[in-house]
């Protein structure tokens, strides 16, 4: 009996193993792959792990990728010139003023990494849509015109799967009221007041922050943040502008009208004027307070003309000059960001209102028609009677404006040369002194307008002092902040730490998108995931609107587990971006626009629609092993009670 029982069970578990290596051959030939991508990114952080996880997810649809990793250097060669790739990942930052970004989505853009071109379907449709947004200016027809061409670059063309935009983080104590970190410090200011002392506070009319040592003062000269920090402080926005990037009517501007296609009308707030000139060299802790009748002031360009509170209106003429200003190569450090400016002037018959036109013909290449005007009218107003000179010189701006009074020389002379750093404005506070490596110090305007930007309403300042301490090590700031020195820090670096803040009720920690976001990106020139499939239209019902190369895209985007990724990786804590524009552009980002949130039957769908069928066993190797094993064991228990 039991060499039969033998005899049985080693028949069954060779027809196990026969059976198991047929499974295994025909397992092999299922996964045979349906393309062999290669997916390329920078190292020196998450980027890499972000690549393994995306081929996890692509082999699951029967696509093999091969992560490769390059050093930065050579993957921006990578990215414009040798274009050597499939797929990869790349972080924007620090854009995103303008809702078009064109330099990406254009097809002459300096960073269309994606071989987007206005032959392939719907690449004409989305370059017109581009063009023609920068010079809607009713805000409501303006966003409604980006929605639809965000919709119809993440539907029709796919460039890309956009994955997540990072969070920064800024504490404060918990007795501070007001402040508001979308707005940030600057614009929060008139809003703040105190809630009793907190730990280490000495004073109820004091607020200090850290920041690095600023530079020049002068706007048209700055080419550091912690420059046009403090002139902010000290300036007013001639354009007001919010955390969602849409201009407001509550700065300088109170209102506008569109002449025509090309042409603007502004018109600017009645009764504001400069803070006095000031001359601060030399000035320290223990100087008098600030005073237009004992304190010295600098004479201007326009036959010596000063400023003391009252005695100069802001004009339309300093928005004009301003603009001018920005847009000569003679005083500007930025003059190509003004070629869209064609002319610029005061209004004939009200000094408070000025007008733009800007270019808007294609066929006048050396001027940009493409920029959004709107997010380069929010510079800080400067005093044209300060800064101007009554020389007839005409000059001209990068975009061929005419300018009088800026002339060869003009940054040698005393009014401007004082200016770099003893700068004054028609903002919330003024210049009192500075010690290099160590502090700036500023005293509140009594001769400020009065008005809040948020909301447009009257408002005063609480904060008499402002403290701007120059503290360079992060590690050795956020120290001083919890010994009560400052009232205001970053935490985006130090997650521990913020963690620990966000328990503690003697902090309040805010956070708001940063201005930067993360993408998978296709190669559009390439088969498969682009090449000649972008022009191949699909047969299935409802279907015939897209081509092969989206259908392959889609199905890429919906096989992809962006959550997981943002679990494992980042806590869940980053945003999961769904569109082709920074996420902290509230008022243009699209929310509703179609989602690739992983679908695995969608994923399958599309490739089925591009006539891609990888084959996939009914029943896994494993699971054969499974069933085997357990209709052997019945047989031979059978077996047994049988006998």
């Amino acid at each position: 009996m039991k060499k039969k029982t033998v005899f049985f069970t080693l028949l069954i578990l060779s027809s196990l193993l026969a059976m198991s290596a047929f499974n295994a051959q025909t397992s092999q030939a299922a996964v045979e792959p349906l393309a062999n991508l290669v997916f390329k990114t920078n190292g020196g952080g998450v980027r890499p792990d972000y690549g393994l996880y995306i081929a996890q997810y692509l082999r699951e649809i029967g696509i093999e990728v091969e992560v490769k990793v390059e050093e930065w250097t050579v993957f921006i060669g990578t990215l414009l010139l040798t274009r050597d790739f499939d797929m990869g990942i790349v972080g924007l930052s620090g854009g995103g003023s303008t809702p078009d970004m064109f330099d990406c989505y254009g097809e002459a853009g300096s960073l269309n990494m994606f071989g987007i071109d206005t032959v392939m379907p719907y690449g004409n449709d989305s370059e017109n849509y581009q063009i023609d947004g920068v010079t809607i200016v009713d805000l409501e027809q303006r966003q409604q015109h980006y929605y639809d061409w965000q919709q119809l670059m993440m539907d029709k063309i796919v460039p890309m799967l956009p994955l997540f935009a990072p969070r920064s983080y800024v504490a404060t104590w918990a007795n501070t009221e007001g402040y508001d970190g979308r707005w940030g410090i600057i614009d929060s200011l008139p809003y703040i007041e105190y809630d009793g002392l907190h730990e280490g506070q000495v004073s109820l009319t004091e607020f200090s922050i850290a920041d690095a040592n600023w530079r020049d003062l002068n706007p048209l000269q700055t080419d550091d943040t912690s420059s046009s920090f403090i002139y902010g402080l000290m300036a007013e926005s001639i354009v007001g502008w919010s955390p969602d990037l849409a201009p407001l009517k509550t700065a300088l501007v109170v209102d506008w009208e569109q002449i025509d296609e090309f042409h603007f009308k502004f018109t600017m707030r009645d009764n504001v004027f400069w803070n006095p000139s000031y001359n601060v060299t030399g000035r320290t802790a223990s100087s008098d307070p600030l005073d237009p009748a004992t304190t010295p002031l600098m004479e201007g360009l326009k036959a010596g003309e000063v400023s003391d509170g009252t005695n100069q209106q802001v004009m339309a003429k300093d928005a004009v000059f301003t603009y001018l200003a920005w847009a000569n190569s003679i005083v500007s450090e930025s003059p190509s960001y003004h070629k869209w400016i064609s002319n610029c002037y005061v209004d004939a018959t009200d000094p408070l209102s000025f007008h733009i036109e800007i270019d808007g013909n294609p066929a006048t290449p050396e001027l940009d028609q493409y920029v959004d005007f709107w997010a380069r009218l929010p510079w800080e107003i400067i005093p044209e009677f300060f800064l101007n000179s009554s020389d007839p010189t005409v000059t001209y701006t990068s975009g061929n404006a005419e300018c009088t009074g800026i002339y060869d020389g003009i940054l040698d002379t005393a009014p401007w040369v004082y200016y770099s750093t003893s700068a004054f404005g028609c903002g919330k506070y003024m210049l009192d002194y500075y010690i290099r490596s160590s502090v700036t110090v500023l005293q509140k305007s009594p001769y400020w307008m009065g008005i809040g930007i948020i909301d447009g309403t009257a408002q005063d300042l609480d904060i008499e002092t402002f403290n701007v301490r120059v503290i360079p090590d992060i590690s050795a700031e956020l120290a001083e902040f919890k010994a009560g020195k400052l009232d205001l820090t970053g935490l985006t670096a130090f997650p521990s730490d913020r963690k620990q803040m966000q328990a503690d009720t003697r902090f309040e920690v805010q956070s708001f998108l940063s201005a930067s976001f993360t993408f998978l990106f296709y190669n559009l020139r390439r088969p498969f995931v682009g090449g000649v499939d972008n022009f191949e239209w699909l047969s299935d019902v409802g279907k015939e609107e897209y081509t092969k190369g989206v259908a392959v895209r889609k199905a890429m985007n919906y096989a992809i587990d962006r959550d997981e990724i943002n679990q494992v990786i980042h806590d869940g804590e980053y945003l999961l971006s769904h569109s082709i524009i920074y996420p902290f552009t509230a008022y243009y980002y699209y929310n509703d626009i179609i989602k690739y949130n992983r679908d695995l039957s969608a994923a399958v769908e599309w490739l089925a629609a591009a006539r891609y069928f990888p084959e996939v066993t009914d029943l896994p190797l494993p699971l054969f092993g499974i069933l085997a094993a357990i209709g052997a064991a019945a047989f031979v228990a059978l077996y047994r009670k049988k006998k």
